[in-house]
């Protein structure tokens, strides 16, 4: 009894890991449809194993929507596809460091204002400066990419399309 047991759990297990989660995923809207459809015109692709196009413009279009990410894009054009990858994920973590900074910065300006002028205002100025820093670099690995998508071009070169998002971090609210 106990063996017939054991086979249907793990028959169970088994069918739960390796069911398509279709509820995790979202539907595709008419717009990411349309911009699919354009996309898919202008010669860009996805890689094998990704995301179909149009569920990757549909999580583009809910991550830029939602005012707790910030979505950062870089477009590279490189000989090969993984420099080209390399270098807009690089240009777009640069372009969501800057942002976190602006933010971080925007959110602690009160506190800059408020601290007293003496001696210890310059010190307190920079260290409030390089905590901003340290914030922005430990928040970065938290990166995830929404869209990545390529295209070869005419003459012969690879257009690499990057799309990353982030999490606002907490100490910037």
């Amino acid at each position: 009894m106990k063996t017939k047991e054991i086979r249907i759990l793990l028959v169970l297990l088994m069918t739960a890991f390796l069911m398509p989660p279709a509820w995790a995923q979202t539907t595709v809207t008419k717009e990411a449809k349309k911009q699919a459809k354009t996309l898919k015109k202008e010669g860009w692709t996805v890689n094998d194993g990704e995301k179909d196009l149009e569920q990757q413009v549909t999580d583009l279009l809910s991550y830029t929507t939602d005012s707790l990410y910030i979505v950062e894009s870089a477009i590279q054009k490189s000989k090969t596809y993984h420099l080209g990858y390399t270098s807009a994920h690089a240009k777009a973590l640069r372009g969501i460091a800057g942002r976190l900074n602006t933010l971080i910065a925007t959110e602690t300006s009160v506190v800059q204002t408020n601290l007293q002028s003496g001696e210890g205002g310059i010190e307190s100025q920079q260290a409030l400066s390089n905590r901003i820093k340290s914030v922005s670099q430990e928040t970065l690995s938290d990166a995830f990419p929404v869209m990545v998508i390529s295209r070869q071009l005419p003459d012969g070169t690879c257009e690499v399309q990057v799309h990353l998002a982030i999490a606002i971090p907490e100490t910037a609210e």
